[in-house]
């Protein structure tokens, strides 16, 4: 396929997941042109495919925030989400059976709460209620009611993956230990994307400057980890190497709690770690149009989320414009790329920013200049200091 092909594809999948339009049939005719597609090879085919498909998944996404029961409840849940402070209490994003759910506690059962992690598994009662009406900040997370815990009961721990993403992310947060206790939060905030603890003036003061994506996991958190893992991945058979690097992927991908730019970000690089595995040259729109299309397939709510849309622009934005203000400014190289990177990364998240926050911060850009050097020893440390 042709970058336009590779384009209009991604294209055609968010467009299609956005939409949730329910296809008859289901996913089964789009997961039939996509496979006629690749048999037969005809671009056309595969993006009417991937349009369908993405439909219907997206359909069926929207019906299950729906699904949630009223009442009271009474199980055992899986913690999706790490407990974080709300008010007096602790919000929580859980899930019971196959619902998803944001619960809160207050008193003895938030105390309960605040010591778990994300995928312990905890026996609660308490009653459901449904979901707002009006809250599409909720769809991202797949979340069908809202869930008031009033006892917490014996918890045990999750999957062997959750346990061990506990243990890394334990790990690491050993590495802040020296550090001030109002830069601990900061620093995780960095390293793995542990943003509890702010303090909310330190994060506003980030946001106003245009440095909020720095207070949690990004794209470039993905490069860093890769690396800091090169040395060792560079040392095993070349067979062993590309799945290696997954399984790196996938481990920061759980450690950082599958954010929505982790996922764009890990997409990418899978992508560009299987064109490497078979031998073949890829461009970075082409792997951005892939990784975008597969992630969307996967889950087609996260269309929906903000994170998301603005990594996607970014990303867009340094690799389409960043080549051609580098072109044409003048000045020394080691200014004039890292500018290039900043000014196509604004530009690309501008028309986004304008419309869901007024404006773009005008400190953004000296302020990126000066702060996401910084971000990488910061980062590289990190995933280190703390062994």
């Amino acid at each position: 396929m042709g970058e336009v092909a590779v384009l209009l594809l991604a294209v055609g999948t968010w467009a299609g997941a956005w939409s949730a339009v329910a296809v008859p049939g289901g996913p089964v005719p789009g997961a039939c042109a996509l496979a006629l597609a690749l048999a037969t090879r005809r671009p056309w085919l595969l993006v009417v495919g991937a349009v369908l498909l993405a439909a219907s998944l997206g359909a069926r996404a929207v019906d299950g925030l729906h699904a949630g029961v009223v009442g009271p409840v009474a199980g055992e849940v899986t913690l999706l989400s790490d407990p974080v402070p709300s008010g007096a209490g602790v919000r929580v994003d859980v899930r019971l059976g196959s619902v998803r759910y944001e619960a809160g506690a207050y008193g003895s059962a938030a105390a309960v709460l605040r010591g778990r992690a994300a995928g312990d598994r905890v026996e609660i009662t308490g009653q459901a209620r449904a979901r707002p009406a009006d809250s599409p900040w909720l769809d991202a997370r797949h979340i069908a009611g809202r869930l008031n815990v009033d006892e917490v009961g014996p918890w045990r721990p999750g999957s062997p993956m959750a346990r061990l993403a506990n243990r890394v992310r334990a790990v690491l947060s050993a590495g802040a230990e020296p550090l001030p206790k109002d830069q601990q939060p900061l620093y995780r905030g960095f390293v793995y994307g542990d943003d509890r603890g702010q303090s909310p003036v330190v994060a506003d003061d980030f946001r106003a400057a245009g440095l909020g994506h720095l207070l949690a996991v990004s794209g470039q958190n993905v490069a860093f980890v890769l690396a800091v893992a090169g040395p060792l991945l560079g040392r095993v058979r070349y067979r062993v190497r590309f799945p290696a690097t997954l399984a790196v992927l996938g481990l920061f991908t759980v450690v950082t709690r599958a954010e929505p730019s982790v996922l764009r970000a890990v997409a990418m690089a899978g992508v560009a770690a299987a064109a490497a595995a078979t031998g073949r040259q890829a461009s970075g729109r082409r792997i951005l149009a892939l990784a975008t299309t597969a992630v969307i397939l996967v889950d087609p709510l996260l269309v929906r989320a903000t994170g998301f849309q603005l990594s996607v622009l970014a990303t867009l934005g340094i690799l389409v414009l960043s080549p051609l203000v580098a072109a044409r400014m003048p000045g020394p190289r080691g200014l004039v790329v890292p500018l290039s990177v900043s000014l196509g990364a604004q530009a690309g998240v501008a028309p986004l920013s304008v419309a869901l926050f007024g404006g773009v911060p005008v400190a953004s850009l000296p302020a990126n200049l000066l702060a996401v050097p910084a971000a990488g020893p910061i980062m590289t440390w990190g995933l280190t200091g703390g062994v």
